[in-house]
């Protein structure tokens, strides 16, 4: 089968302008959204634990479960020689957690939820779709998360845990094949690329508790090659029945193998916890993601097309590099039933410069500004999160079409979550 790279298997429920850099996704906690995710994995405030720091479910002392729902602003204004393209649309982002403590030692934890992910939409006329050489239209990304975790705290304040992941993956990259217009003009071909799959993926973590006010917590998230197939649909728009007629005589229409495995990058979580007083606490955390092996997204597809327009393979470059995200978060404890939360963060992009910036990942620096809130009463927490993003200004180069674009990014984010203690 000949490679076929389509700048980005970027699929999931989500979008790498409204996430973490990249495209990682934290959006599975509504009280780690409202202090900007300082503290991942150790504040023992809900289940999220599972998802970032399996050892941190042992500052939660309760059992029960958790229900979460985040809605994520994409908006993007996509500014070139040849006018603006827009987008500007909503994203749900759901997830589970459960935990049951065992004992005082042991914990158990099980979570559904979506760590990676992208969505971008350009309309089919976009200036991106049009005049790029990708020709980029939509590309959506889905990776879901089925997480068993375990964990055990020894009496002298070290805790230990460990999650097995189950990982599906699903895709669809569509394009407008913008260069078979120079082997064949008129011919407008349109490309839907779809692929899914499974994989397995590993986590361990470890915290230490200095006194019942002052933890801190590390974990490491194995990287994951994921093995995925599916079909590869070619269809043409054009009006010329002659041209159609002639296309699906060369067998250049129709359905093909497809096929893809992409690296899903490793990852480092550093988080502190103290509470000052009575009424107030001071979270952070410091994130390391390995995203340099994301170098040349690879894939496989059996159309002929490839060959046709004199191409060995359609590779695109993304030679990212390694990323980091500081955050730093506030808690106020109002009362028994209101605790109420801020945080900042910088969030660096794994992008190196505009040659390797691609429109359907325009990826860039972002700082995030959070609020949020939670309220118990009896079994019952309900927590609210916002953030807004502030995105750097980013642009791409695309070669050899003349296509230069400039992006204006921004995001909202919205999460509500409800818990119930047994």
């Amino acid at each position: 089968m000949k490679k076929l790279t389509f700048t980005a298997l970027a699929l999931i429920m989500g979008a790498s302008q409204a996430h973490a850099a990249g495209y990682q996704l934290n959006e599975f906690s509504a009280t780690g959204l409202g202090r900007s995710f300082a503290g991942s994995g150790i504040m023992g405030d809900d289940f999220s634990a599972i998802g970032y720091n399996p050892a941190g479910m042992t500052a939660n002392k309760n059992t029960g479960i958790q229900l979460g729902l985040a809605m994520t602003e994409i908006a993007s204004k996509a500014k070139s020689k040849y006018g603006t393209d827009k987008m500007d649309y909503f994203v749900p982002l759901p997830s589970f957690m459960s935990q049951w403590n065992i004992n005082d030692k042991w914990f158990m934890g099980f979570g559904v939820y979506v760590p990676y992910g992208l969505s971008t939409k350009y309309k089919h006329d976009s200036n991106v779709a049009t005049k790029s050489g990708g020709g980029a239209r939509k590309s959506y990304l889905e990776v879901i998360d089925t997480n068993l975790s375990t964990a055990y705290r020894f009496d002298n304040g070290l805790s230990l845990g460990a999650s097995a992941i189950l990982r599906h993956i699903s895709g669809e990259l569509t394009s407008n094949l913008n260069a078979a217009e120079r082997v064949q003009p008129g011919a407008k071909l349109y490309s839907d690329f779809k692929v899914k799959g499974w994989t397995s993926a590993f986590q361990l973590g470890g915290m230490y508790e200095f006194d019942e006010n002052t933890r801190v917590g590390l974990s490491y998230r194995f990287k994951s090659t994921q093995r995925t197939k599916g079909k590869h649909y070619i269809s043409s728009a054009s009006d010329n029945p002659m041209i159609v007629a002639g296309l699906e005589a060369m067998g250049m229409l129709g359905k093909f193998r497809s096929a893809s495995d992409p690296e899903l990058p490793a990852s480092w979580i550093l988080s502190f916890y103290h509470k000052w007083n009575d009424k107030w606490a001071t979270e952070g955390t410091v994130k390391y993601v390995q995203w340099h092996r994301f170098y040349v997204f690879p894939g496989e597809t059996t159309w002929p097309g490839v060959a046709a327009m004199g191409k060995q393979n359609l590779d695109v470059e993304y030679r990212w590099k390694d990323a980091w995200t500081f955050a730093l978060g506030q808690e106020y404890y109002m009362n028994d039933n209101w605790t109420l939360r801020g945080g900042v963060a910088w969030d660096q992009s794994p992008s190196r410069n505009s040659d390797f910036r691609s429109n359907r990942i325009p990826d860039s620096d972002r700082i995030w500004t959070s609020l949020g809130a939670s309220y118990k009463t009896g079994h019952h927490q309900f927590d609210f999160g916002y953030a807004h993003l502030f995105m750097m200004h980013a642009s791409t180069r695309n070669q050899p079409a003349d296509l230069d674009v400039k992006y204006h990014n921004h995001s909202n984010m919205f999460a509500l979550q409800y818990q119930y203690n047994f």
